[in-house]
């Protein structure tokens, strides 16, 4: 399937004068070839708008959208609709959404450079494929591992490599996305071209080559090249180029000129591009000198294939022609037709078994692209290569060729010599493939199928390794909040390791820390497999908002958590709004530039104490709330540090003869998501007809927005709104019963259970021994002596896994 909408034709050439790079954007590209061409394309693209790590999210509203709206995901079948979970925790294909960098960043080193939030590499993508993925290259596996579950199937396969050149493990994408990939990389090296040599850490050390020409190893390079002729440029690829445009100011010119790529690393390098059309035109589909394998067919059965014929700028009616008995179902193609994309069926039958190979030639004027068909010809009932293979199932085919007994062939699966359970077996002949479940993981199978009087040949196939796995799971999106100089309270994080063996090393970005006893703090520690806790806290020395992932590796594998944020505040720090700034006395909506923070102003003065019946607590001026209902102020800005308690100072407007509005309702409200959204945190009545200060608690951690609206009364004076700080972390509620209580190891041989109240306590070990049976818990810290080993701790019917020393 390829990715392509249907338009009306004003709106494909709306699209098409729309999606065309600015004039003359490439001109300083011109007269070059190779390396030259390679560096200019730096010059050109290389400086552009950092969106930022979070800001991401935001590229992706226009960027990686479906016709609807949706989310469209390279990695998943998933159907995410408008309004998707962002990783946080994965349990299985289709849970969550993460940022994947295709060309992963352990490559360069991590940090967070420019290429560290390039939405040109960085895709939405199902976020257990993503893990799945790790920081392997791109390639191609024939009998690669695939995920599935809730409900959708991974795109893509984990496996070893079949390509020509490299035998590592290589996570293949799902043929639709090849080509995206592919020009992704060829914008990497062109974007990152200063700095890419270095690029070599881990696994990017089997992909790149350690300069700045051709950037990437041989075999990558014929890879990309590959991809890129296969998987032409798509009606997605142009959208997304033109609404990462929007946003970072820099193009990638392999989509604007897919015949870059050739220019630099294909037959042209040696020739130099002047960024116009061939005169003649040219055949993006198919690629000149590729091959269409027709798969396997039997004796004296037809075998079709269609062929998707694309031209470019082609004036001439192609004409098409094939050697050695294959047929065509037409020999002329308008260039109308070929320039909008079309298909021809390509149609073969052999009377005996045999490799057969014919020259397929499509001319047009001057353009020409021949390509190599092939097919294999057996006796008998031809199974086929294995596809879809997992851990426990692959799919079995073969091509129907009648001989059927009531439309059915007897299929065969063995493990050694002996047929599995459930086998041999009828299944539907003419459907050409059967799923084969409930196998073991990294294990040869082979089977065959037989037909009324045929049996097929032996097909081998090997369900995928187990794949190597780190979780860390919490509650919602993890943040911390503190002061500066002071750790947080520490968050517990579970983790569940799976088909690993070794230590995991398990990393975050400082001023984080992390530990497994709450005792010894670091920004890296080493986890056992039958480890599945750990703490995390925010221990800064200075005032500021810091984020990072919580990183996991061992071995060649490689994974992340998503973005864990923290904010630290000044504890002498106070945020008190005075209003002496200059705005509109009478009533008027707008910015308003505070003295603590930007606002928003509705129906509101600002008025001193020459106005009419005005009061003001301090300084020279104070807010007015008019008559009109909805009168409100909204912070514009974030305040870090949360808030506590909002106060402010406020009374009725009285007159100069001494009459008094009506009382008034004040209701606070706070934001966590930068205004989007409001939660009201309390109201206030102003009754009095002098300053009189009104609180109002929030209890709101993180960074954080407050609006004060009038939704009851008419004008008040209102004056020194105050916020103060609230330091509170994660997502836990401290009335579960399963966070009023933990168990961990601060010292060898020690184990502890700290608990919020007195409880009671059953340990028990592994070895089937009960250490201790309803022990009875002080509320604190009780500790007990035990042996090194692991052990589970119940309290109040909740249990965890504590590893002792």
């Amino acid at each position: 399937m390829r990715k392509i909408f249907t338009m009306g034709l004003a709106a494909v050439l709306a699209a098409t004068a729309y999606a065309a790079e600015p004039s003359g954007y490439y001109d300083s590209c011109k007269g070059k070839g190779g390396k030259s061409l390679l560096t200019a394309l730096h010059d050109k693209i290389g400086s552009h708008t950092n969106v930022g790590y979070d800001g991401l999210w935001n590229v992706y509203k226009t960027s990686d959208v479906h016709a609807d709206g949706s989310l469209w995901d390279m990695y998943s079948t998933k159907n995410w609709g408008k309004n998707f979970k962002k990783c946080g925790n994965y349990s299985g294909v289709g849970s969550c959404v993460n940022r994947e960098h295709s060309l992963p960043k352990s490559w360069w080193g991590g940090g967070s450079q420019t290429q560290y939030s390039d939405a040109y590499h960085l895709y939405p993508t199902d976020g257990q494929v993503n893990g799945q993925r790790s920081n392997y290259p791109f390639g191609e596996c024939a009998n690669g591992t695939t995920l599935k579950g809730n409900g959708c199937v991974g795109l893509g396969r984990l496996g070893t490599s079949t390509f020509p050149g490299y035998s590592g493990t290589v996570f293949e994408p799902d043929d639709e996305y090849k080509g995206d990939f592919a020009r992704t990389y060829f914008y990497m090296a062109a974007c990152y071209n200063d700095k890419i040599s270095s690029w070599t850490s881990g696994e990017g050390g089997k992909v790149m080559a350690g300069n700045n020409y051709p950037v990437f190893k041989t075999w990558v390079v014929e890879l990309l090249m590959k991809w890129h002729r296969q998987d032409p440029v798509s009606e997605k690829e142009t959208d997304r180029n033109d609404a990462v445009y929007a946003h970072q100011r820099n193009r990638n010119p392999f989509i604007d000129h897919p015949e870059l790529a050739d220019y630099i690393w294909g037959d042209k390098k040696d020739q130099s591009w002047n960024g116009e059309a061939v005169a003649d035109g040219s055949f993006t589909l198919p690629v000149d000198g590729s091959t269409l394998d027709m798969g396997t067919a039997g004796t004296g059965v037809p075998v079709s294939a269609k062929l998707t014929v694309k031209g470019k700028d082609l004036t001439g009616d192609v004409s098409v022609s094939a050697t050695n008995g294959l047929q065509l179902s037409t020999t002329s193609i308008s260039a109308a037709q070929a320039n909008a994309g079309t298909e021809i069926t390509l149609t073969w039958k052999f009377s005996k078994a045999g490799n057969y190979t014919s020259k397929l030639t499509l001319t047009s004027g001057g353009a020409k692209s021949e390509v190599t068909v092939k097919a294999a010809v057996a006796d008998g009932l031809p199974a086929t290569a294995a596809t879809q293979v997992t851990t426990n199932s692959f799919r079995a085919n073969w091509t129907y060729v009648g001989d059927d007994t009531n439309g059915r062939y007897t299929l065969d699966v063995r493990q050694g010599n002996v047929s599995i359970d459930g086998y041999p077996r009828d299944v539907d002949a003419a459907t050409g493939h059967y799923t084969v479940d409930g196998l073991d993981e990294s294990t040869t199978y082979t089977y065959t199928l037989a037909s009324a009087t045929m049996t097929s040949n032996t097909v081998s196939v090997t369900t995928g390794a187990p794949i190597p796995s780190v979780e860390f799971l919490y509650d919602g999106d993890l943040r911390f909040a503190g002061e500066a100089g002071t750790p947080t309270a520490a968050e517990e994080i579970l983790v569940i390791i799976e088909n690993i063996s070794t230590a995991v090393s398990v990393s975050v970005k400082a001023p984080f820390e992390i530990s497994t006893d709450r005792t010894t703090w670091g920004t890296t520690l080493s986890m056992q497999p039958d480890e599945d806790r750990m703490y995390m806290r925010l221990n800064a020395d200075r005032e500021g908002t810091f984020s990072t992932e919580i990183s996991a590796r061992a071995g060649d594998y490689e994974t992340e958590s998503g973005t864990v944020t923290g904010t630290a505040v000044d504890p002498d720090a106070e945020f008190v709004e005075t209003f002496e700034a200059n705005f509109a006395k009478t009533y008027t909506d707008g910015p308003y530039e505070g003295s603590a923070a930007r606002w928003m102003f509705k129906n509101i003065g600002v008025v001193g104490v020459a106005s009419q019946g005005d009061k003001i607590y301090d300084g020279e001026k104070a807010c007015r709330f008019g008559k009109d209902a909805g009168a409100f102020i909204e912070m514009a800005e974030d305040k870090i540090g949360g808030a506590g308690t909002v106060s402010f100072y406020a009374c009725r407007w009285t007159n100069t003869q001494g009459t008094s509005d009506d009382d008034a309702v004040i209701l606070v409200e706070t934001s966590v998501d930068g205004g989007t959204t409001w939660q009201q945190a309390g109201s206030a009545t102003v009754s009095a007809t002098q300053y009189t200060k009104y609180s109002v608690p929030a209890r709101v951690g993180g960074n954080v927005r407050v609006r004060l609206t009038r939704t009851e009364g008419k004008r008040i004076n209102l004056d020194n709104v105050g916020i103060t700080n609230y330091a509170q972390s994660g997502l836990n509620n401290p009335d579960d019963d399963y966070y009023s209580w933990d168990a961990f190891s601060p010292a060898a041989g020690v184990l502890c259970i700290e608990s919020r109240n007195a409880a009671v306590a059953d340990v028990h070990g592994v070895d089937g021994i009960t250490y201790l049976n309803a022990a009875a818990l002080a509320a604190g810290a009780n500790s007990y002596e035990l042996p090194a080993g692991l052990y589970i701790v119940v309290v109040d019917g909740e249990s965890r896994r504590v590893l002792v020393k």
